[in-house]
């Protein structure tokens, strides 16, 4: 006896032909939902994507860097390319073959005052960070010479730093040493543990 409101179930018998099609039915659900699955995995974040490459290539580049309507500086390679992170913005300049250099000319007072001449070079374009790799010169137009691995110029401050080890020479005397502060000119500099070789004048008259 049934009570009232309660269903009443009832045994169904189902054949060898309906068991298969059912099996089939769930086999294809199964299939269904890992495709589903594993196309929701391979899902990235549009940003991740839009920030594994460059978002502008230039070839034979030249660019001026300006302050206040001024040219500070000009560099120019081979290829340019343009990175935009949700931090900064910053180019990276370098040359297509093993002879070839970026050459950046730096402009003080209207003048070219030195010629930076490396590997690769990467400028941040917000706070004026310029920063050059790999068998770096600093060649000044009073006759000054930097080497090194690596250097900083800030453009804003006009200083040129690096941490690795330097050499400068000038017409009077060859300093080398770990670390350096110098003016952009190289008129004046700080170095770190330096040995220095200077020339000295014979003076022959008694």
């Amino acid at each position: 006896m049934t009570e009232p409101g309660v269903p009443k179930w009832e045994h169904v018998s189902v054949g060898p032909s309906v068991r298969r099609g059912l099996a089939a039915l769930l086999l294809l659900g199964a299939l269904v939902g890992c495709e589903y699955r594993s196309r929701t995995d391979d899902v990235r974040p549009l940003d991740s994507l839009r920030h594994t490459g460059p978002s502008q290539v230039t070839w034979d580049a030249q660019f001026a860097v300006t302050e206040e309507g001024r040219r500070r500086a000009v560099i120019r390679a081979d290829k340019m390319e343009q990175y935009r992170t949700p931090d900064s913005s910053y180019s990276v300049w370098q040359t297509l073959s093993d002879t070839g250099r970026v050459h950046t000319y730096v402009f003080e007072e209207g003048d070219s005052s030195a010629t930076v001449i490396a590997d690769s070079v990467r400028y941040y374009n917000a706070n004026g960070r310029y920063e050059a790799y790999g068998n770096v010169t600093v060649q000044t137009q009073s006759g000054r010479r930097l080497e090194s691995e690596h250097l900083t110029w800030d453009q804003f401050d006009r200083t040129i730093r690096t941490r690795r080890f330097v050499e400068i020479t000038t017409p009077t005397e060859i300093v080398r040493g770990n670390g350096l502060v110098a003016d952009e000119d190289l008129e004046t500099y700080q170095i770190g543990q330096f040995t220095a070789q200077v020339e000295v004048d014979d003076d022959t008259t008694r």
